[in-house]
This record gives C-alpha cells, structure tokens and sequence, in this order.
C-alpha cells in the first residue's frame, strides 16, 4: 500500500462549507463551550465540530465549521476569553477570505455573570456584570468592576456553565 494511500484513509473527510467561519485550533474540550455560549445547536446553520483531534502547534484541539456565521468583533472576543488561542476563517464560496487569530479583549460587559454572590451585578435590576481581563504568568485572570473581585477564567467559566 502505498504512503498516499495510507495517509488518505488516515484522515477524516468533512465535508466544506460554501459560506460561513472555521474556528480552528480551539483548546481541547473548548469547542463544546462555544456551542452553548451562541446557542448554535438552536440553530438551523449546518455545524461540524471535531473534538480532541491531532494538531501539530497544540497536541489536541477542537474545531468548529458553521455555515452562514460571520462573527462580529465583540463576538469574537467572546470566543478569545474560551479558546485564546483560536483562529478564525472566514469562508465565502469554499475559499479563505480572511484568517486571524483571536485577540484577548481588555474588557467585557454582559457576556459572564459574576461568581461573587455578594457582587450587585447579580441583582436582577442592576447592571450587567463587566470584567476587566489581563493575563498574569500565562493566566487569564478577570476583575470584576463593582466587586473588585479578580477570578481565574476557569472560575468565570465554571459558573457561568462554560466549563470543562
């Protein structure tokens, strides 16, 4: 058998899209997170995601591939605060029209609640929870405006029912 042959039937064929993103290089167990955090499974869009597949930059990653999205800026660091180390592609007529990695936003505002019963954001009536996001020693660390509270990312994810 030859190497070509092997390599063929080695590999997954999924199926491209005409238009819509790839959002590649997502952290393993990530892809899942981003699913619920835009709802996309309540979604008539056409959605492949691949879990813990071999990567060669990360080890294992996920990948996401949906049709018909375009992801705005303020979406986008949304996804960099769950997979910051994430790609995005742009697909329109089953070619790249842009490629570019996600960047960690300095803020965020009503995307997270925030863990601190006490904090006022968690009254209904009150504003929405906003975080300033820094990254100290390779963590993503997120600071609440009202409490002052700093709460790992992981914390953050966890209670927003975003994690692992």
């Amino acid at each position: 058998m030859s190497s070509s042959n092997t390599e063929s039937k080695s590999k997954l064929l999924v199926e491209a899209i005409a238009n819509g993103t790839v959002i590649d290089h997502i952290a393993p167990g990530q892809a899942i997170n981003i699913i619920r955090m835009f709802k996309f499974l309540g979604k008539d869009n056409q959605l492949t995601v691949g879990f813990n597949l071999r990567s060669g930059e990360l080890g294992k990653k996920d990948i996401i591939k949906i049709s018909n999205v375009v992801f705005s800026p303020a979406q986008t660091e949304q996804i960099a605060v769950l997979a910051p180390n994430a790609t995005i592609n742009q697909i329109e007529d089953y070619k790249v029209v842009d490629k570019y990695k996600l960047k960690l936003p300095n803020e965020t505002v009503g995307v997270f609640k925030c863990p601190n019963s006490n904090c006022i954001t968690n009254d209904e009536k009150a504003a929405h929870a906003r975080f300033k996001i820094t990254k100290e020693n390779n963590e993503i660390l997120l600071k609440c405006r009202y409490c002052e509270r700093v709460f790992s990312r992981e914390v953050v994810l966890e209670y927003n029912g975003l994690g692992n």
